[in-house]
């Protein structure tokens, strides 16, 4: 029992290590000047851009460059990091919290949403007094969204382990 105690609390502090890391890594991008956010980002853009042209050269091109540029930061740079940070986030605080019946234990719920739903605001407000972005409620809105889907996936998986530990005790 002392040794499962230990693992347990080793993959605490594991989780919560990783989620104070996406966590910051998001509040450090929305701490970047447009032309570094631009670099920042081009990474992506030109990976995706790649790709797509691979399968069908010339797909993106000048003429929808700044489009294409636009959709792949608002999925990857916004939905993807807080869809990220929604799975670690939420996870670190289940370990945390590690209710009997998690899923009736609403700290869990209300703790995961508000953390994610204040850190989407949070980079947004930052971003307003950051030189050349300004900050935005749909972006607050797809931010919170990859948080309430990586949530989702959590609670969907502890959710799924508590009925199979249920229906084991029930035989």
């Amino acid at each position: 029992m002392i040794k499962d105690n230990k693992r347990y609390f080793i993959a605490t502090i594991i989780m919560t290590a990783l989620a104070v890391v996406i966590n910051a890594f998001i509040i450090m991008q929305s701490c970047l000047d447009a032309v570094q956010s631009t670099e920042s980002s081009s990474f992506a853009v030109n990976l995706f851009k790649n790709i797509i042209n691979a399968f069908k050269a010339d797909t993106i091109n000048e003429s929808n460059i700044g489009t294409f540029t636009s959709v792949i930061r608002k999925l990857i740079g916004h939905f993807g990091l807080f869809l990220v940070s929604g799975v670690i986030s939420s996870w670190a605080l289940h370990l945390w919290i590690k209710p009997l019946t998690w899923y009736k234990n609403y700290r869990f719920i209300y703790g995961s949403l508000t953390f994610g739903l204040f850190l989407a605001a949070l980079t947004e407000f930052i971003q307003t007094y950051t030189p050349g972005r300004s900050g935005e409620i749909t972006d607050v809105l797809i931010d919170f969204g990859g948080y309430l889907l990586g949530f989702s996936i959590i609670f969907l998986i502890l959710f799924l382990l508590q009925r199979n530990k249920e229906k084991g005790e029930e035989v």
